[in-house]
């Protein structure tokens, strides 16, 4: 991951895939989630209540710690 600006269009999208659970929780995926770095990004997910699916979908693509 190079650019943060992808890391948070591509959690945009994953928001966008998993609308259904952010609107019933009344989140969004920047409330569940703290990046680091301009040119080499992690995602560190805070929010642990996150369902299994969407942190895959996280993990997937980021470092995650």
């Amino acid at each position: 991951m190079l650019d943060d600006e992808f890391a948070i269009a591509y959690l945009k999208a994953v928001e966008k895939k998993h609308k259904d659970y952010f609107k019933s929780s009344k989140l969004g995926i920047m409330n569940c989630v703290v990046i680091k770095g301009k040119s080499l990004v992690s995602v560190h997910v805070i929010n642990k209540d996150l369902p299994f699916e969407i942190r895959h979908d996280i993990e997937m693509m980021f470092w995650v710690e």
